[in-house]
């Protein structure tokens, strides 16, 4: 193994400052769970205050139980925060230059880089940032890997943070990598034009349904009233979701060109559980990582080491935008 320190470039000050912030699910998931440990905070007030024996036990039980889940919530999210931001601060990164024998993710979601020399790296990982409507962002996020699959006997040069131990890029300096753009073909706008057809149908049922049952409401006077309620909401869902979508892809389809990545995939990264379907899957082609979240699901069982070619909608600001699809080639 060859290490050497080297300052960090702009791209590896971009990624550690965008997953050091607490953001998505995990941000809402903290202020849900504040927002409930200060309500019933307040409850177990009331009931001391006003002697009510009755209530003050459950409450108080509730009250335990979801403070100490918030707790360690926010222990977890500012730690990991502390942690990436410690790598900023120290403003190096290390150089390691090896030659791979196993890759392997821990029981923690970290990865272990095992060297034909037998040393032992571990690193953790941060994968980009996906919208609602899975398209690739040029942000991170600290993630849990579930599996990886790699290429064993390659070599490959890893840029690690100094501090935090953050994998800021794997370098495989003898594989192919090469980004083109091509014409939208027929077959991607028939495509996109299935896809948004299926949004159209999902928006037309959300009007047509709330319509309805706004009028079966309003002609039953007040029977049934909160079932009709709860499936106008249900309907009303279905028109705030497909809503957004449809102009999303409204868009794609006015889309005249699309972007070609092609080059051997070095590792297929996972944040799926064994056995569910939970999850993203990245596959890591030169020194990027690409989420494989594509329209059309083609089958094609992608291996490390296979020659692949994925197929992007180019958005208006030049950015790819969509996957259409992986081909194994």
């Amino acid at each position: 193994m060859i290490q050497e320190e080297t300052p960090l470039t702009n791209e590896d000050i971009r990624l550690l400052k965008t997953a050091a912030r607490i953001t998505g699910i995990r941000w809402l998931l903290l202020l849900l769970f504040t927002a409930v440990t200060l309500v019933l905070a307040s409850l177990l007030l009331m009931a001391a205050c006003g002697r009510h024996a009755v209530l003050y036990i459950p409450v108080s039980a509730a009250w335990g139980i979801v403070m100490g889940i918030c707790f360690f919530m926010w222990r977890s999210a500012l730690k990991q925060r502390s942690i990436i931001r410690a790598g900023l601060q120290t403003g190096k990164k290390r150089l390691l230059r090896i030659r791979i024998k196993l890759l392997h993710a821990t029981s923690k979601g970290e990865l272990q880089y095992i060297t034909a020399t037998n040393e032992i790296i571990d690193v953790k990982a941060a994968l980009p940032d996906k919208s609602f409507f899975y398209e690739q962002r040029n942000t991170y996020h600290p993630a849990i890997i579930r599996s990886i699959n790699g290429l064993a006997g390659q070599e490959v040069v890893l840029h690690v943070s100094k501090a935090g131990n953050i994998l800021l890029k794997a370098e495989y300096p003898h594989t192919s990598f090469r980004e083109s753009t091509a014409r939208i073909s027929n077959d991607d706008q028939q495509l996109i034009k299935e896809k948004q057809s299926t949004l159209v149908k999902l928006f037309l049922t959300g009007c047509t349904g709330l319509a309805l049952i706004l009028l079966l409401g309003a002609i039953a006077r007040g029977y049934y009233s909160n079932l009709y309620i709860v499936i106008a909401a249900i309907y009303l869902i279905f028109f705030l979701l497909a809503t957004p979508a449809y102009y999303v892809y409204n868009s794609y389809s006015q889309a005249e060109s699309k972007i070609v990545i092609r080059g051997k995939v070095t590792e297929i990264l996972s944040t799926m559980r064994p056995n569910r379907g939970t999850g993203d899957v990245y596959y890591r082609i030169g020194d990027r990582l690409y989420l494989v979240r594509p329209i059309e699901n083609l089958g094609t069982r992608v291996q490390s080491g296979n020659e692949v070619e994925l197929h992007f909608i180019r958005k208006r600001n030049g950015r790819p935008g969509r996957m259409l699809y992986d081909i194994k080639c």
